[in-house]
């Protein structure tokens, strides 16, 4: 996904990011958010990385976060 542009269909590719350390997390959500993906931090290792691996509800997803102007 990471090839792909995130800019499509009148919004931004979602890219999911979980970890243990927060701090990183959001360091990292920045750097994909300026590269023009929609960050979304699903949390911790346990939880978050659960729901990205495969059989998890996010394993595999392409997914658009549309933006509606106001």
């Amino acid at each position: 996904m990471l090839a792909l542009d995130p800019r499509e269909a009148s919004g931004q590719r979602v890219i999911f990011l979980s970890g243990d350390d927060f701090d990183a997390i959001s360091q990292v959500a920045k750097l994909f958010r300026d590269a023009g993906f929609s960050a979304i931090e699903l949390g911790d290792l346990a939880t978050g990385g659960a729901m990205q691996q495969l059989g998890g509800p996010l394993a595999g997803a392409n997914l658009i976060q549309v933006r509606t102007s106001s």
